[in-house]
């Protein structure tokens, strides 16, 4: 994929878009994969057997994969998803207010 490179993550094993992470090998049968927190409710509820969610990922959008069970066209789609999100804009921050100056007489 464009613009991929590989990298390390908290010590392990990563590819990166641009900086940002696309996934991560946690373990040997363990992938960490960035996205949507919509996407993770579908592929949890569609294919369980596949994806799964620790304590740790609660909060955070990403989505652990069984790659023993995982089909490699879900797979496919899913690894097509973090790339692409990782290539968008990311959001902007608010301004900050700039401290309005009184100027003396």
């Amino acid at each position: 994929m464009p613009e991929v490179e590989e990298g390390t993550s908290w010590g392990k094993p990563a590819l990166k878009r641009k900086g940002k992470l696309l996934f991560l090998l946690r373990d040997p049968e363990t992938l960490s994969l960035m996205c949507s927190f919509e996407d993770r409710a579908a592929w949890l509820d569609a294919h369980p057997e596949m994806f799964a969610i620790s304590d740790h990922y609660l909060n955070y959008p990403a989505v652990m994969v069984r790659l023993a069970q995982v089909d490699k066209a879900v797979l496919r789609a899913a690894v097509t998803a973090a790339w692409e999100r990782a290539g968008s804009r990311a959001r902007k921050k608010p301004a900050a207010k700039k401290a309005s100056r009184i100027s003396e007489p």
